[in-house]
């Protein structure tokens, strides 16, 4: 299985205006651990941040899940049709 067709980008959003673009930290106090909203310019700690969109972030690992699990079913079924191939009385469902 190739673990890059799982990868996603998950796009945080303000929890105080929902806007999608960010200032990260160098110009920002001094900190790279701050990032400000374009939008509202109120500024977040990174984890924060991330901690705000948790909901989304979950629910994005959720879907990736019911993929993994699914390809990796269907991989098993393929490799074990390919192992009983010449055993004619063994059917797999």
């Amino acid at each position: 299985m190739d673990g890059a067709k799982y990868s996603r980008n998950i796009e945080l959003v303000c929890p105080t205006c929902g806007g999608s673009q960010f200032e990260l930290g160098n110009d920002i106090e001094t900190d790279k651990e701050n990032v400000r909203c374009a939008g509202c310019h109120k500024v977040f700690m990174k984890k924060e941040l991330i901690d705000e969109n948790a909901e989304n972030i979950d629910k994005r690992v959720e879907e990736v899940k019911k993929e993994v699990i699914h390809d990796f079913a269907r991989e098993i079924k393929k490799e074990l049709k390919k192992s009983f191939k010449a055993y004619h009385n063994v059917r797999i469902k």
